[in-house]
C-alpha cells in the first residue's frame, strides 16, 4: 500500500509542475484573453465566479475501538489505519464557499486478536461502506492576498453509509482442550471461546468537522491538503466475546467501535464548468 500512495504523489507532483508552467503562460496573453484578471470593462461592478467542479480524494482512515475485558490476556484489539478513496460532485462560489456531495468507498473496521496456545489470531470486522457525502466549506482565511490562490477552509457535513442495517456479520468460535489432574485421575476440559459481531444502524448517518488547505495551480484545477474528524455513536459495530468451560460460561467481554475517527489526504479538483455574476459595489 505504501508503495500505492509514493507512486500517487509522485505522479501528483509531476502534474502539479506541469500544469503551473502552463499557468505562468497566462500572464503573457492580452487582458481580455485571461481568466485570472478582474473585470476591466466594468469597473462599477463586482465580478464574482461560480464553477461547477468535480473531485477525486484519497487517504488514510484511523478507526478505533474500546475492550471491557481481556478475559485473563485470551483477547486483544489493535489500532486500525485503512485506505479511503471517493469522488464528489460541487458548486464553488467565488472561491469563498462550496456545497458538495458524491461517493465514498468508506471502510469501517475493527480488528480483534485472539491469544491461541500456538498462534495469535487477528483478524478486522467491519464492513467496506457505500457513503454519501453532504458537505459544506467556507474560506476563513486567504494565504496569498495578493493572486488569492491558496485559502484555508473549514466546514462540516454529515456522511449517509447506504449499506447499514442491524444484522450478524462475523462469528468465530476457537475450540482448544485443557488436562487436569486429580486423585480421581485426568480430566479433560473442552475450553472455547465464541465471537460474535454485530453491524448496528448507528452508523447510518455520521456527522464530520474537516478543514482543508486548497492550492490554485492552474486556471481550474485545484489541489487540497484535508484533514477530518468524524462523529458516530458508540458501538456502531460490536463485538460479543464469550468463554466457556465444558459449556459453563466463566468469561465475556465486548469489543465496540468507538465514535470518533480521523481522516487525512489529498483532494484533487477541476472545474467542469465556470460562469461570472456582476454585483455593483454600491449595493
Amino acid at each position: 500500500m505504501m508503495k500505492s500512495i509514493f507512486i500517487f504523489l509522485f505522479l501528483v507532483v509531476g502534474i502539479f509542475g506541469e500544469l503551473k508552467a502552463q499557468d505562468d503562460e497566462e500572464y503573457y496573453k492580452p487582458p481580455t484573453k485571461r481568466l485570472d484578471v478582474r473585470n476591466n470593462a466594468y469597473p462599477n461592478l463586482n465580478r464574482k465566479e461560480m464553477s461547477l467542479y468535480m473531485g477525486i480524494e484519497g487517504g488514510f482512515k484511523l478507526n478505533y475501538a474500546s475492550l471491557d475485558n481481556s478475559i485473563n490476556g485470551l483477547v486483544s484489539i489493535q489500532n486500525n489505519n485503512v485506505f479511503a478513496w471517493g469522488v464528489s460532485l460541487g458548486y464553488n462560489y467565488d472561491n469563498k464557499w462550496a456545497v458538495e456531495t458524491g461517493y465514498l468507498n468508506n471502510p469501517i473496521f475493527l480488528i480483534q486478536s485472539i491469544a491461541t496456545r500456538r498462534r495469535l489470531t487477528t483478524y478486522q470486522i467491519g464492513r467496506n461502506f457505500t457513503t454519501i457525502p453532504l458537505r459544506y466549506k467556507y474560506k476563513v482565511w486567504t494565504l496569498d492576498a495578493i493572486t488569492k490562490t491558496a485559502g484555508l477552509y473549514v466546514g462540516g457535513g454529515v456522511l449517509f453509509n447506504t449499506n447499514v442495517k442491524d444484522r450478524l456479520i462475523n462469528e468465530l468460535t476457537f475450540t482448544g482442550y485443557d488436562y487436569r489432574f486429580s486423585a480421581a485421575g485426568r480430566d479433560s476440559v473442552k475450553l472455547e471461546l465464541t465471537s460474535k459481531s454485530f453491524l448496528t444502524k448507528k452508523l447510518s448517518a455520521v456527522f464530520e468537522l474537516q478543514t482543508e488547505l486548497q492550492g490554485r495551480v492552474a486556471n481550474g484545477f485545484y489541489i487540497s491538503v484535508f484533514g477530518r474528524m468524524a462523529f458516530a455513536p458508540n458501538a456502531g459495530i460490536r463485538s460479543d466475546l464469550v468463554y466457556t468451560e465444558n459449556s459453563n460460561k466463566i468469561g465475556e467481554a465486548t469489543q465496540s467501535l468507538n465514535g470518533i475517527s480521523y481522516n487525512f489526504g489529498l483532494s484533487l479538483r477541476f472545474d467542469l464548468a465556470r460562469g461570472y455574476k456582476y454585483q455593483s459595489k454600491v449595493e
